[in-house]
């Protein structure tokens, strides 16, 4: 029972664990268990390989990522919603692949094996399961403890607690069961890693080359083929055509799309709405003339703040406080109120309070002490005001062995990311340690953080700066209820007219509207385009026939009004022609410009690069340790050109991809191997064996026959 006393006492603290362990692999054992949520024929959300996800089992897992997502109080938005189907969607798909490959390869993780990742036994304990029994209160190291653990969330044991509990210990439940599939996907990953990692081999000429690595100094004119202003160069239809009839497999499409026109109204604040905004700003400047508290005043603001603590210049901007009204802040006096200033759509006022001249900063010290040493926390002060060293007592006593470590000192990064021992005033305060800006340098004293008692001392008071006390109020212009109801009124009476969507398309072009007229949305958007919280409309997008309008007006977050139809549904398979033909077009005209170009330049045998550079339009680089393996900046064809043309001798001009040509190599050298062969063969197999796993894995996902039902559903 007292393990099950932890386990209820720090459920709060699951929270995030919760969430994690159900946002790693949630998928695996009970693929094709469950029965009937909606009653329709094909009653799936995902095929994959033929296997079919049934539209109950994928739901009751998106609740769980939801009803995790949301344990802390968090509302989802349609976005994060989605996001979470997105990624559900996709761990189903990486689980399914890795399960059948490694059925064909006689791999898998036995229910023994799990334990022993679990526990520890013979192998290294999964760190992730570690973390969440330790999250517990529960000793990861305490075999007993955790057999006790996993005994409380059976099934059988959680059915015999109170109703009001069971809920609970089930949730629980959930992320450790998501944890174990994520545990055992993770251990079956590695084996399939581990067979990639030995089924190839370096061929002899592989070999050879890392006997002997050559390298050049090349000299290279380069410039991209557009400079060719030629119009007739150009790509035909048949030539176009030709190209995509070749290379299907450039042009495969997994998934359905639907092609969609949409009307959208983006509601903005009126000039009436920024001039009721400016006179609200003007009377809450009076009021905040003759404030001595701001704190009434700010405390009817949702986006102002009154602190009690004093900040500089440099830390205002650090905040990201307008660069002018720091500037008004640092150049008015006490009381001063700026006038009403508009940024980015917000008004702003700002009032200073105080100043003074103060520390920019102070670097403290700190002393944990545990129950045990709690008790002697004046003798410790005492040693130290009497002169013994901090960072002796810090070492002796302190229960915390970061900062036992430095010495005492608190040592935090920075917003760069940088190590930093300097607090200031305003992180003080909000970490509740301002006595330190009220106690002398080098001055001991004992405080409390919470229930743990502390000993602290102020080491050293950084340089003097000017700080500021303000009170600060921002007020973003919104449009008011009358500018909606216009907006909202204009595009209803559009819809409710009842004309197909192109009249209704055109009368929203005279009006002013937006009309957009060749949109996509997949089963993975999350939105209609940039239009924020549209889920909806692509839900429904996704489900309608083409021609359809639907017969309301989407509210799409707060300043979005949307009218769409669907065009056509286009179905998995091949991307159709007219959707690529013009990128076709592009490529293959800019490679025909480009063997145009490079067939003109060779007409003219220049002597020199020089010349190449005057007719290409570039200048002449030089490019370090050119060699047959290509990296960065040199292309394959510069690589090829650059290790088979004679030193000092200027080659053809020729084509690189999107691009034209010259080089001249300079030298060459012979770069000592510095290890033997067989060394080296090692290395490469090591760092080709790396990506491999992953690489094939990649392609085992790229090759599955994948069916996206969601839509229906979800």
């Amino acid at each position: 029972m007292a393990t099950l006393q932890k386990i209820r006492n720090r459920a709060g603290l699951l929270i995030i664990v919760i969430g994690v362990a159900l946002l790693a692999f949630i998928v695996g054992d009970g693929l094709r268990s469950g029965g009937t949520l909606f009653q329709m024929s094909n009653n799936y959300a995902l095929k994959i390989d033929g296997e079919k996800i049934k539209a109950e089992d994928y739901h009751q897992r998106l609740q769980q990522l939801q009803e995790a997502a949301e344990a802390n109080g968090n509302h989802l938005t349609d976005e994060q919603r989605m996001q979470l189907n997105n990624q559900l969607a996709e761990e189903y798909i990486q689980s399914i692949a890795l399960e059948k490959e490694a059925d064909a390869l006689g791999l898998k993780v036995t229910p023994e094996e799990l334990i022993a990742l679990v526990l520890g036994d013979g192998v290294s304990p999964a760190y992730q399961a570690q973390q969440f029994i330790s999250q517990l209160g529960i000793n990861p190291s305490d075999r007993n403890a955790v057999q006790t653990f996993l005994e409380q969330i059976s099934d059988n044991q959680i059915a015999q607690l109170p109703a009001e509990q069971q809920g609970q210990m089930r949730m629980i439940k959930n992320s450790w069961d998501a944890l174990l599939r994520s545990v055992r996907n993770e251990r079956l990953g590695s084996k399939f890693n581990a067979i990639m990692t030995r089924s190839y081999a370096i061929n002899k000429v592989d070999a050879q080359f890392l006997s002997d690595v050559p390298s050049r100094d090349v000299a290279v004119v380069r410039t991209p083929s557009t400079i060719l202003a030629d119009t007739t160069v150009r790509a035909t239809d048949d030539e176009v055509r030709e190209y995509y009839n070749k290379r299907p497999r450039m042009f495969i499409q997994k998934y359905p799309f639907t092609r969609v026109e949409y009307i959208n109204v983006a509601i903005r604040p009126s000039a009436k709405d920024y001039s009721d905004a400016l006179a609200l700003m003007n009377k809450t400047r009076t009021s905040l003339l003759g404030a001595s508290d701001a704190s009434t005043i700010t405390r009817n603001h949702s986006e102002a703040f009154a602190p009690e603590y004093y900040m500089s210049g440099q830390e205002l901007r650090d905040i990201q406080l307008p660069s002018s009204l720091v500037e008004f802040i640092e150049s008015s006096e006490v009381g001063a109120v700026n006038t009403p200033s508009i940024e980015n759509d917000s008004y702003s006022l700002v009032k200073v309070m105080a100043k003074k001249s103060a520390p920019s900063g102070v670097q403290a010290r700190i002393i944990v002490l545990d129950s045990l040493n709690a008790t002697k926390a004046d003798s410790i002060v005492g040693a130290i005001n009497g002169g013994a060293a901090f960072a002796d007592m810090a070492m002796r006593y302190s229960a915390d062995p970061q900062t036992k470590a430095q010495g005492g000192y608190i040592i935090f990064q920075d917003r760069m990311g940088m190590p930093d021992t300097t607090l200031t005033e305003a992180m003080a305060t909000m970490q509740k340690l301002d006595t330190l800006y009220k106690v002398p340098v080098g001055r001991a004293f004992t405080s409390t953080l919470g229930a743990t008692k502390v000993i602290m001392q102020v080491a050293k008071a950084m340089p003097e700066a000017t700080k500021y006390k303000i009170a600060y109020i921002n007020l973003p212009v919104t449009f008011s209820e009358g500018t909606f109801s216009e907006k909202y009124s204009t595009i209803n009476n559009i819809l409710a007219s009842g004309k197909s969507f192109d009249e209704m398309a055109k009368e929203a072009e005279a009006k002013g509207l937006e009309v957009v007229r060749d949109a996509r949305v997949e089963p993975t958007s999350i939105n209609l385009a940039n239009i924020p919280s549209s889920r909806e409309a692509v839900s429904w997008l996704l489900k309608a026939k083409p021609g359809e309008v639907n017969e309301k007006v989407f509210r799409c977050g707060d300043a979005n009004l949307v009218v769409a139809t669907v065009k056509e549904q286009v179905p998995a398979g091949t991307q159709p022609f007219e959707d690529v033909k013009e990128d076709i077009r592009d490529y293959l005209t800019m490679e025909k410009r480009g063997d145009k170009l490079a067939t003109d330049l060779e007409g003219k045998k220049f002597a020199d690069l020089d010349g190449y550079a005057v007719a290409m339009q570039a200048s002449v680089d030089t490019i370090p340790s050119v060699s047959l393996v290509a990296r960065g900046s040199v292309t394959p064809m510069l690589s090829a050109h650059a290790m088979t043309t004679a030193i000092n001798t200027i080659s053809k001009p020729f084509r690189s991809g999107t691009e034209v040509m010259v080089v001249k190599p300079l030298r060459e050298i012979k770069t000592p191997v510095g290890q033997s062969q067989e060394a080296q063969l090692r290395q490469q197999r090591r760092a080709l064996g790396q990506g491999l796993g992953y690489r094939a894995f990649q392609q085992l996902m790229r090759d599955m026959d994948i069916v996206d039902n969601r839509a229906k559903f979800f």
